[in-house]
């Protein structure tokens, strides 16, 4: 009885690790798949590096992948200052691999603050130390 209570609890083990490992590798594939985007911007275009993520919203779609497929919502603050929303979608090619597709939107100051309106700290990184109805000290 006791062998096979510790062979569950090494099975939940690796089961746990394995999940772990897959959501890791699908967070690495998701940021490297967004280093590589173009921001539009009055002066052209801006590169990643010259904007911010303030907030990552990703959900699940699909439990049948080794990359844990995502759809991403990142919400991004370049110089301006401009606000975009970066919206992935894990697109499958074959049985086990696939690709993340962008798409980036300019969005407005207000929709912005909508998007954020739950999150202080991505409301503060967005517009500063100023955010209605919240104190900083």
């Amino acid at each position: 009885m006791v062998y096979a209570f510790l062979a569950s609890v090494l099975i939940f083990a690796a089961v746990v690790m394995l999940h772990v490992q897959h959501s890791r590798v699908g967070d690495r594939l998701l940021q490297r798949s967004f280093e590589g985007l173009r921001f539009p911007a009055g002066t052209g275009s801006l590169r990643v590096d010259e904007i911010t993520v303030v907030k990552r919203v990703t959900h699940e779609v699909s439990r049948h992948s080794d990359h844990a497929p995502l759809a991403a919502f990142w919400y991004c603050v370049g110089p301006g200052p401009n606000y975009y929303v970066a919206v992935a979608q894990y697109e499958r090619n074959g049985w086990r691999s696939g690709r993340y597709q962008w798409v980036v939107r300019p969005i407005d100051e207000e929709r912005m603050r909508g998007a954020l309106g739950g999150d202080p700290d991505a409301l503060h990184a967005a517009f500063g130390d100023h955010v209605e109805g919240m104190l900083r000290a």
